[in-house]
């Protein structure tokens, strides 16, 4: 029981005691996240052909933005030591959003990715012999 006790207070410290040693691996961590959200927004606007691919990514560089803020403000208020707001507690909860992120948009490129562009693409090969929409009657 007591080490249950123990990881609570640890979590849940109003403010955390000690140096803080993960500054700059937070920081890469939040530069990252926001180097890879601006690329991936300006690989998505020159994407024109790949439809698919937009459609399924189109919100992942906004989230990667949001874990990108929320660490460097937690980096922030750690470094000033503002009490209840710099508990450890709130470091786990961004960093398990950002690999639930990472997993999740994983398993969209390499599952659900391939199976939709190759239903996509045999939808085009079968519209060919459809006729058009916008053919004028006389």
């Amino acid at each position: 029981m007591s080490v249950i006790l123990n990881l609570l207070q640890y979590l849940f410290q109003p403010l955390p005691l000690g140096q803080f040693k993960f500054y700059y691996i937070l920081v890469i961590i939040a530069v990252a996240a926001l180097v890879a959200s601006i690329a991936l927004k300006l690989f998505l606007r020159k994407q024109k052909e790949d439809k698919i691919f937009k459609k399924l990514f189109r919100n992942l560089p906004g989230k990667l933005f949001t874990i990108a803020i929320l660490e460097g403000l937690y980096v922030l208020v750690r470094f000033e030591e503002m009490p209840y707001v710099s508990i450890r507690f709130l470091n786990l909860v961004i960093l398990i959003y950002a690999a639930y992120i990472v997993f999740h948009y994983g398993q969209i490129y390499y599952k659900i990715y391939p199976a939709e562009k190759k239903h996509h693409q045999e939808q085009i090969r079968l519209n060919r012999y459809l006729p058009r929409k916008n053919h004028k009657r006389r």
